[in-house]
């Protein structure tokens, strides 16, 4: 099923940066300016410090069964029909969260770098370039991710380098006017940004060194969570709150703001919008390859790779299916929320809660 390769814990850290920020990171700072004005920054730290005991879950889960995948796992503490039926509705989570994604990716870069190119172009290219990592083992995608964090982190320290000098530091303040009223929307909102650290849960037990896996899934969601926090601060001081509030991706906007000295490099957002394709790529490749282990897992097949391009037909009619982004939002936006909240957060609650009864009976 996953085939019998290992993975080093700086590869499942990489696994989960990658995975994690996609799409996501450009309207993030606008969406928690929108609730909780400039103290947005709150939501993003205490989503973040929530995520952290569903990784517990997962770690404390795969403990208590060495040496075996999530999906034997399932199946020995729960019913297989029951767990078939929370495996189909992680795979149409799946299917409708790369439609959602590649959608926003679409409209981004032809928004910002290919505005004559047809969506359905650019979709369809991205599916068929995410189709040929998503076919390989998890070994070649985790090295694939360990490739692309490097360009992640360049990503960032470049926006603030070149952004440095037109800050304006007063417009973060007041930095603890926190609406608390609105923490408990801005939190909703935020935790979905952090969709994507499911990945672990085909990992763990991979693992060249159980022991340090959670001590470095740990370390790549702080990242995950200083990167939002820069991110934020960023657009934050260079357009002020109200301004904020009124761009759709400022994480990209910010970049066209920017003149550099000399002007040796005119077409600045260009350089940053190819270096965000393999940021996305980064992300939309591993969830392609678990839909691809979680149906393999469901028909009991030992390979993956022959139902990829199933589902290629079906998240590029979805991902058309609206016919603007404010459609996007609308009609694939909340069913996405619902399903990752129901794949991601209470599937595996419900299954470690299952394990951990059937332990305790046989002790």
């Amino acid at each position: 099923m996953e085939g019998k390769n290992q993975i080093s814990n700086e590869q499942i850290k990489a696994l989960l940066i990658t995975t994690v920020i996609g799409v996501g990171i450009l309207s993030l700072p606008s969406d928690v300016a929108m609730i909780l004005d400039t103290g947005g920054w709150v939501a993003i730290v205490i989503s973040g410090l929530l995520i952290i005991p569903f990784i517990i879950i997962i770690n404390e889960l795969f403990k208590m069964y060495p040496g075996k995948s999530f999906f034997q796992i399932g199946e020995e503490v729960i019913n297989p029909v029951v767990f078939n039926l929370f495996l189909g509705i992680v795979l149409l989570y799946i299917v409708v969260s790369l439609s959602y994604g590649i959608r926003v990716f679409a409209e981004v870069i032809k928004a910002y770098l290919l505005e004559t190119t047809p969506t359905e172009v650019i979709i369809i290219t991205m599916l068929v370039a995410i189709s040929y990592i998503a076919r390989s083992q998890i070994e070649v995608v985790a090295r694939m991710a360990v490739m692309i964090y490097p360009i992640i982190i360049g990503f960032i320290i470049f926006l603030v380098l070149v952004n440095l000098p037109h800050m304006d530091y007063t417009n973060i303040y007041p930095i603890f006017n926190i609406n608390y009223k609105g923490i408990p929307k801005g939190i909703f909102t935020t935790f979905f940004s952090y969709t994507g650290y499911e990945i672990l849960i085909l990992t763990f037990h991979l693992s060249e060194d159980r022991d340090k896996s959670l001590k470095y899934s740990l370390r790549g969601l702080f990242t995950v969570m200083g990167i939002y926090l820069i991110i934020f601060f960023i657009t934050l001081s260079q357009y002020g709150i109200f301004q904020l509030k009124r761009e759709i991706w400022p994480s990209i906007a910010i970049v066209k703001e920017v003149d550099l000295p000399g002007y040796f490099l005119e077409n600045l957002d260009g350089i940053v919008m190819a270096a965000w394709v393999m940021v996305v790529y980064g992300t939309m490749g591993p969830f392609l390859y678990s839909s691809g282990i979680v149906l393999s897992n469901v028909l009991k097949t030992k390979i993956h790779e022959v139902f990829i391009p199933f589902f290629l037909p079906i998240i590029y009619i979805i991902a058309l299916l609206p016919d603007n982004l404010v459609q996007v939002d609308e009609i694939i936006g909340p069913t996405l929320n619902y399903l990752a909240l129901t794949s991601i957060f209470i599937i595996p609650t419900i299954i470690f809660i299952s394990a951990y009864i059937k332990r305790r009976k046989k002790a």
